[in-house]
């Protein structure tokens, strides 16, 4: 048997959004994107965000992202995968305008979530 140098995860790619206290969608929330260790939903600090197409091209897109009914976020309606360029923090509200989800460095994948720590 070949040796074999596995380095490519199978995932989807786009990810789905649940609430922090049950196992439903995060229907009709909010994603926000921001430098680390800072609020993403204020303005100043948001980094850009970009929608990865198939072709590995990239289309910048403004903020909030939106989490569609089913839990994933889109673009122009459609289920896409988001990336940056660089680590961030992120919050996720939900349709009512409750976070969610607070990652102050989602590389470090250190979580403190809207009444828990």
């Amino acid at each position: 048997m070949t040796d074999i140098t596995a380095n490519v995860v199978v995932s989807m790619p786009s990810q789905l959004f649940t609430m922090a206290r049950s196992f439903k969608a995060v229907a009709n929330g909010k994603i926000y994107i921001g430098k680390i260790d800072t609020d993403p939903t204020n303005p100043e600090n948001q980094i850009q965000v970009y929608v990865e197409n198939e072709d590995g091209s990239h289309v910048p897109v403004s903020q909030p992202i939106i989490i569609n009914a089913a839990g994933y976020p889109v673009y122009n309606g459609q289920i896409a995968k988001f990336v940056t360029v660089q680590g961030h923090s992120m919050a996720v509200y939900d349709a009512y305008g409750t976070q969610q989800f607070y990652y102050p460095n989602i590389l470090s994948m250190t979580r403190t979530s809207s009444g828990m720590s």
